[in-house]
């Protein structure tokens, strides 16, 4: 799958799940000079006061799954970085069909965050 991070980035840093195959945990930071790609980029949309909670809820359950792993020396976002303004896209599995029911909420998502106030996207993904 295409991962929609705009070029452009100047900095890096990736920490893919090393046991992964189909159930992964990723945690990547891509840094950029300045937030023009996120608000050229129809896929992402400007965080609104309303939506923070719901943002907030995946980064709580990915931190529990980065701490189970025994990962969190990879992991240094900090909830505060979220904020109305901020850019995102969310692609999740939540309602869809499974083999016993629909996907929960937070059983199988990725999240993109583009932090305005650092100029730095978050990239979390989680499918345990």
């Amino acid at each position: 799958m295409f991962k929609p991070i705009p070029a452009g980035y100047i900095a890096k840093e990736e920490h893919f799940d090393p046991n992964g195959f189909q159930d992964y945990t990723d945690y990547c930071k891509y840094r950029y000079d300045s937030a023009k790609a996120f608000r050229r980029d129809a896929r992402y949309h400007e965080i609104t006061q309303d939506e923070i909670e719901n943002v907030v809820g995946y980064f709580e359950d990915f931190e529990r799954w980065m701490r189970t792993e025994n990962r969190l020396d990879e992991y240094d976002f900090d909830l505060s970085y979220i904020s109305a303004g901020d850019f995102l896209l969310l692609d999740t599995k939540e309602g869809s069909p499974e083999f016993f029911g629909d996907y929960a909420k937070y059983v199988n998502y990725t999240v993109y965050l583009f932090d305005t106030d650092t100029l730095t996207l978050y990239y979390i993904h989680n499918n345990i």
